[in-house]
């Protein structure tokens, strides 16, 4: 089982989105718990990063596999989220 860390920029993405969306987050960031790699892994500038896809929104997080932490860094609307 891993620890789930919420950064600052990911508690403020939270608090803004609507109840509806905030309810599949949660369900996603529990499971995250169980499943580390439930997200895709991210290339490029985002490389050692992770992705889940809830459309339309993403959640970025980075996991730390030997402390059995995962640190949330991001949630939001696609279109937004990789600016």
């Amino acid at each position: 089982m891993y620890l789930i860390f919420l950064e600052n920029k990911a508690k403020k993405d939270l608090k803004k989105l609507d109840k509806r969306y905030k309810i599949k987050v949660s369900e996603f960031i529990d499971k995250l718990q169980y499943n580390p790699f439930l997200g895709g892994k991210m290339l490029g500038e985002y490389s050692g990063l992770y992705r889940i896809k809830i459309p339309p929104l993403r959640i970025i997080y980075l996991p730390d596999f030997k402390k059995n932490i995962i640190w949330i860094k991001a949630i939001g609307f696609r279109g937004n989220i990789y600016k």
